[in-house]
């Protein structure tokens, strides 16, 4: 039996893929203490595990950013970022606060910053990353760049970034007592391996790179959201386009959701919107369009024919497990890695800005649903994450450390 502490942020993006993990490991006989916010504590209990809360100062309500983290409020675009960036690094000593390191094991989070300080131990447990982010330091890191735009945007963005990543990295050296020797937010280059929730061909080569790729772990059955009224009306008749904001960008459906719908309205398929908790606008919808606030993928994906998203690691990859090919939109949070990530697997569309106008949508939706490349490349990456890992596999990678043999 290995003693295995977990360090996961209370939001459903990323308790989400934790806990199929979590319930494998404890079905296996080991024991499993998790911390995290209060918002997700019956979650983990309910499979059996301890659960350790999160000092207040620590944790926070994904569903209400602005009241449970003071200062974030008003915020947007680059100044957001740099806000959060610095307000994941000075939750550390909360955090390492209520950890244990009398474990075999560590699985944790990547934007729990107490994982900075945990690698830098002469004397510590193994630590493992849950890669349920595209895995990157928070600059530009995709392949090298092809237009004057692209180069136009790279050399904009490492400009700004001293005044993104500053007041973080200047806090983690504070807190830690001196210079980390890296990147706050590259910390786990340092760990010994990062679980990457996905498959060889949707992250850029990283030569060297602790990575053990494991295919998106997330469940999502009619057990977790009941099948609603309409659900008949997916019945093969037309093609399903599926449209989300995820759970954490959606304050504002008119980013995305709406302008698909928009852009949808007069096409020959069934939109299916999950609107996770936003809100969309009054009035009347369009005849071809079915909204649930969540929906259980598992039974949603396979009568898919595209996704429209705003990029979020783990829907995104629950798409491509399913063979279902994207357009995404996004610019928030990793957002825009997503997005070019898609573009460069060849899975989809992506497009790293905040909006689209409801015609290009439109367009890029005609793409991916009547160029064949679209949809064999997604079904290639689902056949990828289906050779990888089961969870068996990955059960014992967390607690012996023996790889997976690719077969």
């Amino acid at each position: 039996m290995s003693r295995v502490l977990v360090c996961v942020q209370p939001a459903r993006g990323h308790v989400g893929p934790t806990k199929p993990i979590v319930e494998a490991l404890l079905a296996s006989g080991h024991d499993v203490t998790v911390v995290t916010g209060a918002r997700y504590r019956q979650a983990f209990e309910a499979l059996g595990a301890h659960v350790r809360l999160l000092p207040e100062e620590a944790d926070f309500d994904e569903t209400d950013l602005d009241g449970t983290i003071p200062g974030r409020k008003g915020l947007r675009g680059l100044k957001l970022a740099r806000f959060e960036l610095a307000h994941f690094v000075r939750a550390m000593p909360a955090q390492l606060s209520v950890l244990d390191d009398d474990v075999d094991v560590v699985l944790c989070d990547p934007l729990f910053m107490a994982g900075l300080a945990l690698v830098r131990r002469e004397h510590r447990p193994r630590v493992l990353v849950l890669g349920f982010l595209p895995f990157m330091p928070p600059v530009p890191s995709g392949p090298p760049p092809k237009t004057l735009g692209d180069r136009v945007g790279g050399a904009v963005f490492k400009a700004l970034s001293p005044w993104v990543l500053g007041p973080a990295q200047r806090l983690a050296r504070e807190l830690l007592g001196e210079d980390p020797g890296l990147l706050f937010a590259d910390w786990p280059l340092r760990s010994d391996g990062v679980l990457q929730m996905t498959c060889p061909g949707f992250e850029y080569p990283r030569p060297g790179a602790p990575l053990h790729f494991i295919g998106p772990t997330t469940v999502s059955r009619t057990a977790d959201h009941p099948l609603p009224p309409w659900w008949g009306d997916l019945d093969g008749s037309r093609p399903v386009v599926h449209v989300t904001q995820g759970t954490i960008a959606n304050d504002d459906l008119g980013r995305l959701v709406e302008p698909a719908i928009a852009a949808l309205a007069e096409e020959d398929v069934l939109v299916v919107v999950t609107t996770c908790g936003g809100t969309l606008r009054p009035g009347p919808l369009p005849p071809n369009v079915r909204v649930a606030d969540f929906l259980p993928y598992d039974e949603l994906l396979p009568r898919c024919a595209a996704m429209v998203s705003n990029g979020g690691y783990g829907g995104v990859n629950h798409a491509l497990r399913y063979g279902v090919p994207l357009v995404v939109v996004g610019a928030s949070e990793d957002k825009r890695e997503v997005a070019a990530r898609v573009t460069w697997s060849g899975a989809g569309i992506g497009r790293a800005r905040p909006t689209v106008p409801p015609e290009k949508l439109r367009r890029d939706v005609r793409a991916v649903l009547d160029e064949p490349r679209y949809r064999e490349r997604a079904r290639e990456l689902a056949a990828e994450m289906a050779a990888g890992p089961s969870m068996a596999d990955v059960v014992e990678l967390i607690t012996t450390g023996q790889k997976y043999a690719r077969k």
